[in-house]
């Protein structure tokens, strides 16, 4: 699963792949590389998707973060 977040280790705005197997999953910062690894359940899945909503959101006073598409991809704002 890719999503938009800012890294807090290389503090740009970029895209996260997220990774999860059973309860445990790692998001990856596709910028830096950064890992982390966060307990998965329902919580987790809806702070991503509401998080996601925010940066759609946010789009319309920087629209810079709407070309935040594919791995790798990367603003600092």
């Amino acid at each position: 699963m890719l999503f938009r977040n800012k890294c807090d280790a290389c503090d740009h705005w970029t895209v996260f792949e997220l990774k999860v197997t059973a309860e445990k999953a790692r998001k990856t910062c596709t910028h830096c590389q950064e890992q982390k690894e966060v307990t998965w359940d329902t919580a987790a899945e809806t702070l991503i998707k509401d998080g996601e909503r925010d940066v759609r959101v946010l789009e319309r006073q920087f629209p810079l973060l709407a070309r935040l598409r594919e791995r790798g991809d990367h603003v600092k704002l």
